[in-house]
């Protein structure tokens, strides 16, 4: 998709954030989180955290969303740069509406994440977690060249412990 428009995200855009956050964990974890979570709070509790995160940003944090032409955001991404003295920069959350998927826009979206990183980062490894039963989720980032280095338990109450996989990419200007 090439027209769209990636920009930095604001204050503003906490509401849309949390609710392609909410659609996204609903449609694609519906397997993983607690279904009492997915149909519970999940709006109240997304908006608090976005909220919050671009009200009171840390440091190190960026917010970046891609709209379409008409100006509706698709998707988002949030990145820590140098997170990790190992892994380097996380890409904390990359989310696409539902009904958007499969027309390039988290490809975008991480690509532009990575050249962030690339300017600004000290170190440069990249990595994330994805939750070893998102099978569509680790595909996309294998294919963009990243590999699983580590397995873990989530951290997400409502996942109930299910295995997590750290997805690594040792130089961010080098994305498949």
């Amino acid at each position: 998709m090439s027209d769209i428009i990636i920009r930095t995200a604001t204050e503003k855009d906490a509401a849309v954030i949390a609710a392609i956050h909410v659609a996204s964990w609903r449609d694609a974890y519906a397997h993983i989180l607690a279904p009492e979570f997915l149909s519970g709070g999940i709006e109240t509790d997304r908006l608090a955290v976005w909220s919050q995160r671009l009200r009171d940003p840390s440091l190190t944090q960026f917010v970046n969303v891609a709209c379409d032409p008409g100006g509706l955001v698709q998707a988002f991404v949030c990145g820590y740069c140098d997170f990790d003295p190992v892994w380097g920069s996380l890409i904390d959350n990359l989310h696409v509406r539902p009904q958007a998927r499969g027309q390039g826009i988290g490809e975008r979206l991480f690509r532009a994440a990575a050249g962030q990183f690339s300017a600004t980062a000290t170190g440069a490894g990249l990595h994330l977690w994805v939750f070893e039963a998102n099978a569509a989720g680790l595909r996309f980032y294998e294919r963009l060249g990243g590999s699983v280095v580590e397995k873990d338990r989530s951290g997400i109450p409502a996942a109930g412990g299910k295995t997590v996989l750290r997805v690594h990419w040792p130089a961010a200007a080098r994305i498949g």
